[in-house]
């Protein structure tokens, strides 16, 4: 066998290409999501959110907001809020559209203006990372997200929002 050649695990066969393409473009979205982590060290410097207002570096994939900063960046009225988290768990207030991690590129609720700013959030902050990872291989360029997510929002003490309508019929406990 070519040391060229890629099995099936069990090595049953020749890899799908299209599942390796799939592989492959997964592993660049976690490659460009902890490369920005790299750069957060606690060494020297202030904090990226110091004041919610210091502008992200242009190589920079989102920035990544306390709930301090975040609430202050909503105030900002040319910037899209975005409830990414599936299913339904709550929502923070003039929430602007409630697009699913997983779907969000494409969708017709976004901008067509790429340079928007997008503040996205979900329940963790896991899947808002992954969405702004997706956004950011589609050509947006101002993205943060919610550090933490809703649950580190309710910590420190800004309010939930639970509305039934907001919540897709049918959906299931996702599992992230």
């Amino acid at each position: 066998m070519s040391s060229r050649s890629v099995l099936r695990p069990g090595g049953s066969g020749p890899a799908d290409p299209a599942r390796l393409r799939h592989l492959a473009a997964s592993a660049a979205v976690a490659v460009l999501l902890a490369a920005p982590a790299v750069g957060c060290s606690s060494g020297g410097g202030g904090s990226s959110t110091a004041g919610g207002r210091e502008p992200a570096a242009s190589t920079a994939l989102l920035e990544r907001l306390d709930p301090t900063a975040f609430a202050n960046r909503m105030k900002d009225t040319g910037a899209v809020l975005i409830n990414v988290h599936v299913p339904y768990e709550g929502e923070l207030d003039r929430t602007d559209a409630f697009i699913p991690y997983d779907h969000i590129v494409g969708d017709n609720r976004l901008p067509a203006d790429k340079h928007t700013e997008l503040l996205l959030y979900c329940r963790s902050g896991r899947m808002s990372e992954i969405a702004a990872g997706a956004l950011h291989s589609a050509g947006y360029t101002r993205l943060a997200h919610l550090e933490g997510g809703m649950r580190a929002w309710e910590a420190t003490g800004h309010p939930l929002l639970h509305n039934p309508a907001h919540a897709t019929p049918g959906t299931t406990t996702h599992p992230m």
